[in-house]
């Protein structure tokens, strides 16, 4: 992983991956076909990883509004060099030509979408959210606006915080999940620190 985040896929000689790990370049291939299929392999495997802490971490945070930006936290990128985000970025960038590609990539979507339909149930139960028209397809929406404002920031607007970004998306769920009325303190789940997601990453 930490040589196809350090100089791309393109660039990355099977050699050097054999040699990292300590066998033979016959041996690297003998298990992948391609670099491609190395790079989708362990993006699945820190995908998978991700979901193991993401279940274990949401009910740390209370449902509704703190839930939801935890998930929004740990949805969005670290810093300007998150290796999972830019593996992404690498994978995506082969999709349009490979609808294998594109298949591969929409199931390792599917856990994240399929808890943030969660949470919105959850908030939903407990009264902070207002039932959306499609709790699957605000998943969809929510998803693909947190992809758009990731990019947004790796790619073209570097000097963005990531409190900033979290706050972005806040405002968007707001405007389809939140009550018509503001509160005192603000947007619902907007400028909370990190005591009401239940941890502070992402404030870089």
């Amino acid at each position: 992983m930490e040589l196809i985040t350090e100089v791309g896929l393109d660039r990355v000689r099977i050699a050097e991956i054999a040699r990292r790990v300590d066998m033979s370049s016959g041996q690297v291939m003998y298990y992948f076909a391609s670099k491609e299929q190395i790079l989708l392999e362990t993006l699945a495997w820190r995908e998978r990883a991700e979901t193991v802490q993401r279940q274990a971490e949401m009910p740390e945070a209370p449902a509704g509004w703190p839930r939801l930006r935890l998930f929004v936290d740990l949805y969005l990128p670290t810093d300007l060099n998150d290796p999972v985000w830019i593996m992404w970025m690498e994978a995506w960038a082969r999709a349009p030509h490979s609808k294998e590609v594109t298949d591969f990539l929409d199931e390792l979507m599917l856990p994240w979408r399929d808890d943030l339909a969660e949470i919105v149930e959850q908030g939903i139960s407990v009264g902070s959210f207002e039932r959306p028209r499609s709790a699957e397809g605000f998943s969809t929406r929510f998803c693909a606006l947190l992809d758009g404002l990731a990019i947004f920031r790796l790619r073209q607007n570097p000097e963005l915080l990531s409190s900033e970004l979290v706050d972005m998306a806040m405002l968007t769920a707001r405007a389809e999940l939140g009550p018509s009325a503001v509160t005192s303190g603000g947007w619902p789940g907007v400028g909370a620190g990190p005591d009401a997601c239940g941890r502070g990453r992402g404030q870089t």
